[in-house]
């Protein structure tokens, strides 16, 4: 029982006034493109709408996987995120719909060996296949009882025959069966749209969804083997600088190199500047990797790369992507073309026109710190790319922690609570050398009395960011006195 007669000393606890900041990750990879989805578990429930996933086996089950990255581009990006870089969460859009992207019947006779007959067409829909007898008296058989069809590594399909099924002891059979197909997928179907009479949405509309759906904020949005087409790369940037009207993010997104086009490193920067590629928060990549045997988009394994950094400085995106290790076998061309640069190359047709590529410098290195907004501004807040993703991660994690503010009294208690909690956030980011330093302050000026009244308050933040160390030089000169030195006090 407390004493009402106060002698002594004692002490209380309040709740803290600051609010707790919520991390968004920093490089926060969202992926829109084509899965084979035919190998998924549901092949009808994964179109046109947001999965998250933390594991390689997640997103199989849920998409399938092939290694045919060019017809299947989400697999790219599950590659380099799960097998090369091992970073988590990734998420995914899939566009390619079973329903819709499918081709016609196919009806092909088969001799049974073994008691199996292998069909060795890809992309099959296995609720759609059929197997029967030939002649005219064809009987159709019934799956799980008569015959069981599963999938082979490869995609294709072994069905095997039920020794007590009605197919026992048949020598040749018919399957009919249909295909999805990848080649039926536009970029229109990668860019979407508001259907206003379904009032659904497709593409890149549902980027919007991936926070009110998952409670993730996507930071880095990709769209590797359709990225090349300027549309898509320039819808891309459009919708990362507004995201579910809340936060932005930074696009990866590569350059074309078929044939006629950024197909050599003396056509990049009018390959890039002829189509668009100059907004501050698009990475543009060149050209494509290889990696062992696998081809595939250079901006697949950039995004995982700078996921893989972030990941590293705790979820701090303050991190240059240049200079570090890529883990590819060789730059190529879309025909296949070996592509290699020594460093001024890379320099001069690259770097110097906003374009990320890779060297090999004992290992293959990531080679490139600029957006795509250089040369056409040097301003900082826009020319580096750790500059832009540490300021778009303050950005938003500002509106993740303080959004449980809005329509609170905007009261002097209100301004001090968000002054010294985001100064707190920014102390931190400065501690850990991820910013040079910062603060944000409301100033009385900025705020006059008519807007307060209506409801309007304007904080200022003042962040001071780490420029990469891009160039060091040192200056080595002869200088003689040290040698006249040196023989005066051999000869003592």
């Amino acid at each position: 029982m407390r004493s009402n007669y106060k002698h002594g000393i004692e002490s209380r606890r309040v709740p803290t006034q600051i609010s707790v900041p919520i991390k968004a990750d920093g490089c926060l990879q969202c992926v829109i493109g084509t899965a084979p989805v035919n190998l998924a578990e549901d092949p009808y429930d994964t179109v046109n709408r947001p999965f998250s996933f933390y594991s390689k086996s997640a997103a199989v089950a849920a998409l399938g996987y092939s290694t045919d990255f060019e017809n299947y581009t989400l697999c790219q990006s599950m590659y380099a995120a799960f097998d090369v870089f091992g970073v988590a969460p990734v998420i995914m859009i899939n566009v390619l719909d079973s329903r819709k992207h499918v081709k016609a019947q196919l009806s092909k006779e088969y001799t049974v060996e073994g008691g199996k007959i292998r069909i060795e067409e890809t992309g099959i829909l296995l609720d759609k296949l059929s197997i029967s007898s030939l002649g005219e008296n064809e009987t159709v058989y019934r799956s799980e009882e008569d015959y069981i069809a599963t999938f082979n590594t490869d995609g294709t399909v072994t069905v095997a025959i039920v020794n007590t099924g009605s197919a026992a002891g048949e020598t040749q059979l018919k399957a009919s069966f249909v295909q999805i197909d990848p080649s039926a997928v536009t970029y229109e179907d990668v860019i979407g749209a508001y259907d206003v009479a379904t009032r659904q949405k497709s593409g890149m509309e549902l980027i919007d969804q991936v926070y009110p759906r998952l409670g993730l904020v996507p930071s880095l949005l990709l769209a590797p083997g359709w990225s090349q087409k300027p549309a898509v790369a320039l819808a891309l940037a459009a919708k990362a600088q507004s995201i579910f009207s809340l936060f932005t993010a930074k696009v990866v997104v590569d350059l074309d190199t078929v044939e006629g086009k950024a197909d050599s490193m003396e056509k990049i920067r009018e390959y890039k500047d002829n189509n668009g590629y100059s907004d501050r928060n698009m990475i543009v990549c060149w050209p494509m990797v290889d990696v062992g045997e696998y081809r595939y988009s250079y901006s697949a394994q950039v995004g995982a790369h700078l996921a893989h950094l972030s990941a590293e400085n705790g979820g701090v995106p303050s991190k240059s992507p240049s200079n570090k290790d890529i883990k590819i076998t060789g730059l190529c061309t879309a025909d296949g073309r070996e592509v290699i640069m020594d460093i001024d190359e890379a320099n001069d047709y690259a770097n110097a026109c906003g374009v990320v590529t890779a060297i090999n410098f004992n290992g293959w290195k990531c080679w490139g710190n600029n957006t795509a907004a250089y040369p056409s501004s040097s301003d900082p807040i826009d020319r580096w790319i750790n500059t832009v993703t540490i300021f778009d991660y303050m950005e938003n994690n500002f509106k993740l922690t303080f959004f449980q503010k809005v329509d609170e009294l905007a009261s002097y208690r209100l301004i001090d609570m968000i002054v010294s909690g985001f100064n707190m956030q920014l102390n931190s980011l400065q501690a850990s050398d991820d910013i040079a330093g910062g603060q944000i302050v409301f100033e009385h000026d900025e705020n006059p009395i008519n807007e307060i009244l209506n409801g309007h308050i304007l904080f200022h933040t003042y962040v001071g960011g780490w420029a990469p160390a891009e160039h060091i030089e040192n200056v080595f000169e002869f200088d003689p006195t040290i040698t006249e030195a040196a023989l005066k006090g051999g000869a003592e």
